[in-house]
């Protein structure tokens, strides 16, 4: 099977996919983004161009972080376009996560260095694990949920599909978070969540001024 793979998204994010995609030894043939990218790769236009020159490489990964609707959206909006028009997505996963035993991992996942995925867990398709991420034994990650840096989710949890949790919160163990709902940076969650719900978590209060 050929190496060669398309990169759709052209920020920061993409930076650390092709990171982890080339130690895997994959080549990369081109940015593909709404906007020009400054990536030192070729920018070969967006979906429709994709779209064009797909016979060129083997496949895809949809680099583009999610951390609200409207970003989340637009991630849904590009997967639909690749299913509909027949682009298969590939899964990156760094060679310094901890993948543990009978995990199943879909199509399109991304998982990002020093990521650990405990025994028994289900990752679904185009789910997106940040750096130091936790999921615990037997958790659910639904397709297109986001998961932040540092975030642990606890064993048992399911997260359902069009979730994003920020950076470093906490999904106490046999908990579920309904689809489309949004976790705030440093959110505790200690119970289930319906869908749609939206956690901030309290602001820091200054207690001593030094």
């Amino acid at each position: 099977m050929s190496k060669m793979i398309a990169i759709i998204g052209g920020g920061g994010f993409a930076k650390e996919v092709i990171e982890v995609a080339e130690s895997l030894g994959y080549e990369i043939y081109g940015i593909f983004s709404k906007d020009k990218s400054n990536i030192q790769y070729p920018y070969r236009g967006y979906l429709e161009e994709l779209d064009k020159q797909k016979s060129n490489f083997s496949g895809v990964i949809v680099a583009m972080g999610a951390f609200n609707k409207k970003t989340l959206k637009a991630r849904n909006n590009v997967l639909s376009f690749l299913k509909s028009n027949d682009i298969g997505q590939i899964s990156i996963i760094s060679p310094f996560a901890r993948i543990g035993a009978r995990v199943v991992i879909g199509k399109g996942v991304y998982i990002a260095h020093n990521a650990v995925i405990a025994v028994d867990a289900n990752i679904g398709d185009a789910v997106l694990i940040n750096t130091g991420a936790f999921i615990g034994h037997g958790a659910i990650v639904s397709s297109n949920s986001c998961i932040g840096p540092r975030v642990f989710i606890g064993g048992d949890s399911i997260i359902e599909k069009n979730v994003t949790i920020a950076v470093s919160s906490n999904i106490l163990q046999n908990v579920c978070i309904g689809s489309e709902s949004t976790i705030g940076p440093a959110s505790l969650v200690l119970k289930s969540l319906k869908p749609n719900s939206f956690t901030i978590p309290s602001p820091s209060q200054v207690i001593n001024i030094g």
